[in-house]
């Protein structure tokens, strides 16, 4: 029996586990309350289009997200569409680029199914997906512009190029650590430039460096526009860039937590569960007639994005396998897939300040894909392995279920984990005064 699928099956498949992704990240979407970064995204965002000021939240990243978000608020109002609406779509369109990069990265349809469907599954990745805050874009916009690269590469056709330069851009002026994709990506069309006979190549050469570097470095710059509009000149930028260089890399404005939080720390996350904690309290339906607090049972909300032991804990195992295929057999999309992953990886495992889950997204999607090679390899070497396979996956998807209520903040109604996550967690709010009333400017933006 061939292991290939057909293209059509393949796409049929892909569709399926898109739709799965849709229902998981917009399931009661509309009845999940409003966190603190959810608030204070719409604020910045408010705040960088309309007077070009940075802030309230992570005005040390670039502002894209405020520009997004901003257009999102006066197309759909401030309601959960226009305050969310942007990392949900970011999200979804996330699943099927997981199955089409895997699938070009690997030359396997099944790989790539599977590394959509565990992605697609992922309480981390439904969390932020859900959120208005924009760490889904660190995984959408690499994963977006690789995706237009092969196509480049498969056709020739320059406006594919071109868009992956843009996708590239847009991922800069998210987060920096949409450099890393960038410097691989570049790498390998370079490599297939050396490649190239003919007098042309050094002409093509200079257009892939401009297409690659130029282009998203003025993508990046554009994204400034509304600070610049305060009356700032061309000269006086690079100090912002220092400036948020410096609160990225030391975090000097980080502002402990409240609880014992010891998931800070990138080497972890491959290696232990690990775990992103959002608690807040929100008034929606808390503040009952005749009293002047919110009831603390209904107010409390924990949004906890949990790593799935089942395939986070063999991230490791899995890179340890590509990087065999890539020095055994020299195949170039294992050499490439090592270089997202590591590249992307290292520099945040190196990092001296704290370095939370959320960060993950930026390395994630490589991982799962690794991850989707491991487990797809091995059963084809097992006998019966195509039950083992399905038994895998049914077992991720079982362990996913608890996770989702968790990470859509439905836990503090559960009774065996209310009391344990009100005492980890919550201790902080309880007998506060005004506990529901949006929080200090300060206490987000610590990403």
């Amino acid at each position: 029996m061939t292991n290939e699928l057909s293209q059509r099956k393949a796409y049929a498949l892909l569709a399926l586990i898109t739709l799965f992704a849709l229902f998981l990240d917009c399931f009661q979407l509309a009845s999940q309350p409003v966190s603190q970064d959810d608030f204070y995204v719409a604020v910045s965002s408010i705040n960088y289009m309309e007077s070009g000021q940075l802030g309230p939240t992570m005005w040390n990243h670039p502002g894209l997200r405020n520009i997004l978000v901003y257009g999102a608020l006066r197309l759909f109002g401030s309601g959960v569409i226009g305050v969310k609406g942007v990392t949900l779509v970011l999200g979804l369109f996330c699943t099927p680029l997981m199955g089409l990069v895997a699938q070009r990265i690997f030359k396997s349809w099944r790989v790539g199914l599977i590394a959509a469907l565990l992605w697609a599954c992922d309480a981390l990745v439904i969390d932020f997906s859900r959120q208005g805050i924009n760490d889904i874009y660190l995984a959408f916009f690499p994963l977006a512009a690789i995706y237009l690269a092969y196509r480049f590469r498969e056709s020739g056709r320059i406006g594919w190029l071109v868009g992956a330069g843009l996708f590239f851009g847009m991922g800069l002026a998210s987060k920096w650590s949409g450099l890393f994709p960038l410097v691989v990506t570049l790498a390998l069309l370079l490599a297939d430039l050396r490649r190239e006979p003919g007098p042309g190549r050094a002409a093509r050469f200079c257009q892939t460096l401009v297409l690659m570097l130029v282009l998203p470095a003025l993508v990046y710059l554009l994204t400034f526009l509304p600070w610049f509009s305060r009356g700032y000149s061309l000269a006086e930028w690079p100090a912002l860039q220092r400036s948020m260089y410096l609160e990225t890399s030391q975090h000097v404005g980080y502002h402990p937590k409240f609880w014992d939080d010891r998931d800070n720390r990138a080497y972890k996350w491959f290696v232990v569960p690990s775990v992103f904690v959002d608690p807040f309290m929100n008034l929606g339906g808390a503040l009952e007639p005749g009293r002047s607090e919110p009831d603390f049972e209904k107010a409390a909300i924990v949004e906890l994005g949990v790593a799935n032991p089942l395939v986070w804990l063999l991230v490791l195992p899995a890179m340890f396998l590509v990087l065999r295929r890539a020095a055994r057999e020299r195949d170039e999309g294992a050499r490439y897939l090592a270089g997202l992953f590591f590249l992307s990886y290292l520099p945040l495992v190196a990092s001296p300040r704290p370095i939370w889950l959320n960060t993950a997204l930026s390395v994630l999607p490589y991982a799962i894909m690794a991850v989707a090679y491991l487990v797809w390899t091995q059963s084809q070497r097992l006998r019966r392995g195509r039950v083992l396979l399905a038994a895998y996956l049914s077992l991720v998807l079982l362990v996913a279920a608890p996770l989702y209520l968790l990470a859509v903040g439905k836990g503090t109604g559960i009774p065996v984990l209310k009391e344990y996550l009100a005492e980890k967690y919550l201790k902080q709010f309880k007998g506060a005064p005004n506990a529901g009333s949006p929080p200090t400017p300060q206490a987000p933006g610590t990403r």
